[in-house]
């Protein structure tokens, strides 16, 4: 946190947001805080990036922002960091979130930093209904195919399909990934362990369709436990779940969706068992057991060196 004699401000001001998260039997789950109860941001008071936040984003290797993000701080001020990531050469990653749709039909100064943050990002991650909202087109990897159209720097358009897995939509290609089969415990902090998988796969340049497994893996291994923060999952979980490879394979739900492209791109799609593509589209199957075979090789060694380096 800032430290500056000059702002005399309530203690309340110079705390990080406190949010209620509240999540009912069928484990849907909904946020709360004070940042709901006003009009301005939770930190309106910083007018301007702290030099202290220009130095942590120049050492960082991405910046993560979603929607959330202007709960807390103005929309020059997000505006501000992304373009000081991209001076750094820093990798920005920007999930809009539920406030997505309510920030294209905000005021002018939002709808201006929504836009920028869509179009300047490395990488975007939506849901299939945040992507039709910001775009108006109901496939969802079409919708993908438009914002990376709208975007000069966009290399990755993630789309989370919830229980059905996931897309990532590139300028030459499209992966899908089906979920793994879980029982669902708690879907709280399910999005942000994906988005760090995601993270992972892009700094560690990983094939798409490597990529989206492994996240859908930590995202799920995630909802198998209660609670975010220090209760996300831990990699044992995830490699677990890796190794069973119980795919919740609908191959109707991608079909239905490569059949609706007008475009041709390279589609490659994760499985256990052969998919029948279009007649008129190749289909790239991908088994998943070579898949979590080169997974399982980069990530069983980490507990390894973790133990040495301890």
């Amino acid at each position: 946190m800032l430290e500056n004699a000059d702002v005399t401000a309530c203690r309340q001001a110079y705390e990080t947001l406190l949010c209620w998260v509240l999540v009912d039997p069928f484990q849907r789950h909904g946020f709360c805080s004070r940042a709901d109860f006003s009009k301005e941001p939770a930190f309106s008071w910083i007018r301007k990036l702290p030099a202290e936040t220009k130095i942590a984003i120049h050492h960082s290797k991405i910046l993560f922002s979603n929607g959330y993000a202007f709960d807390e701080f103005s929309p020059d001020v997000i505006a501000s960091a992304i373009d000081c990531a991209i001076d750094a050469g820093t990798s920005v990653f920007f999930d809009p979130g539920p406030r997505g749709r309510s920030l294209l039909n905000g005021n002018r100064d939002e709808q201006r930093a929504l836009e920028h943050a869509l179009r300047l990002s490395d990488v975007l991650l939506l849901t299939s209904d945040e992507a039709e909202s910001l775009t108006n087109i109901g496939n969802p990897i079409q919708a993908g195919q438009e914002l990376l159209r709208r975007g000069t720097r966009t290399k990755w358009v993630v789309i989370k399909m919830g229980s059905k897995g996931s897309i990532m939509i590139t300028e030459s290609a499209v992966s899908c990934a089906p979920s793994f089969k879980i029982r669902v415990v708690d879907t709280v902090g399910c999005g942000d362990s994906f988005t760090a998988a995601i993270a992972f796969g892009f700094l560690h340049g990983l094939p798409a369709i490597s990529t989206l497994a492994l996240a859908n893996a930590v995202g799920a291994a995630t909802a198998t436990g209660c609670g975010a923060g220090r209760n996300v999952a831990h990699l044992d979980k995830v490699l677990n779940l890796l190794r069973e490879s119980d795919l919740n394979e609908e191959g109707k739900t991608w079909t239905k969706l490569i059949e609706g492209l007008s475009a041709c791109p390279e589609v490659s799609v994760l499985s256990k068992t052969p998919v029948n593509g279009s007649s008129d589209r190749f289909v790239n199957v991908v088994p998943v057991s070579g898949v979590v075979s080169d997974l399982l090789s980069m990530l069983e060694v980490a507990p390894e060196r973790s133990t040495v380096q301890a």
